[in-house]
């Protein structure tokens, strides 16, 4: 199955970790999700016999974190943070460490099967779950062990993460759709492949976001860039003209580079 496939047959991706290998797909050796979703669904088992009778939330994310964080030793990568690999889930599974957006998912997608309403938080910076309660929001960090966050501890991650660039405010501490999760990944490895100028794989990248967000007109002008640094220039006039289509404003890169192009759109 295609990311375009499950997107079709699962436009609100529910199925988180499972989209987010078919987001990375081109990247992976094995693009088939299914040895992730087994080894999520024998992980659940064990935690199915570890939870509190009577009942308590806490007490189950205890266990969840205890199994994730001490037993299996997933751990935030920072030693070599922006390895691709950190974004790739079925390697975080074999590596035991990744990004905050990858061990997210992987708590949201985990807790999902024992039961809980589990979202991701797109913190500017830095990706934390949550669990939807009847008090709201309680946040929780898996790139650190899977420590409670509130707003306190919102505003230190997004300050730490940004240097300060980005004020925090506690909108930010919002539920995340799942596409914009799958959106947020991709975009972490094309902005790794930009800098390093791996053109191929920042095509498939650029072609991915726009699979997740058509609308968006950034993601055909980002993908034309890319086409003229391959020297396609073919397709690199066709993204920037649906750029312009979309594109609610006037934008004078595009046209520089229509222009460049021989052509004014």
């Amino acid at each position: 199955m295609s990311l375009l496939d499950y997107l079709r047959e699962d436009p609100e991706c529910r199925e988180l970790a499972e989209g987010a290998v078919h987001a990375v797909a081109p990247a992976l050796d094995d693009p088939d999700p299914v040895l992730v979703s087994m080894q999520l669904n024998d992980w659940a088992y064990q935690l199915a016999g570890r939870m509190p009778l009577p009942w308590n939330t806490h007490k189950a994310i205890d266990a969840l974190n205890h199994l994730l964080f001490e037993e299996l030793g997933f751990e935030g990568d920072r030693e070599t943070y922006d390895d691709p690999l950190n974004a790739l889930l079925p390697a975080v599974l074999a590596r035991r460490k990744g990004l905050p957006i990858t061990l997210s998912i992987l708590w949201v997608d985990l807790a999902r099967r024992m039961g809980f309403d589990a979202v991701g938080v797109s913190l500017p910076g830095h990706y934390i779950a949550a669990l939807r309660t009847d008090v709201g929001l309680l946040c929780f960090d898996p790139f650190h062990g899977g420590r409670a966050v509130g707003e306190e501890g919102g505003a230190e991650l997004v300050t730490s993460a940004t240097a300060g660039r980005v004020a925090f405010h506690r909108d930010m501490l919002r539920p995340a759709t799942g596409r914009e999760t799958l959106i947020r990944l991709v975009r972490n490895l094309h902005l790794r492949f930009l800098h390093a100028e791996d053109w191929e794989e920042a095509l498939w990248t650029a072609t991915h976001l726009i699979l997740l967000q058509p609308e968006n007109p950034r993601f055909h002008k980002e993908r034309a860039f890319v086409h003229l640094q391959r020297e396609e220039p073919a397709p690199a006039l066709a993204d920037l003209r649906e750029a312009l289509r979309l594109s609610a404003d006037p934008d004078p890169e595009i046209q520089a580079w229509l222009l460049q192009l021989g052509t004014s759109g």
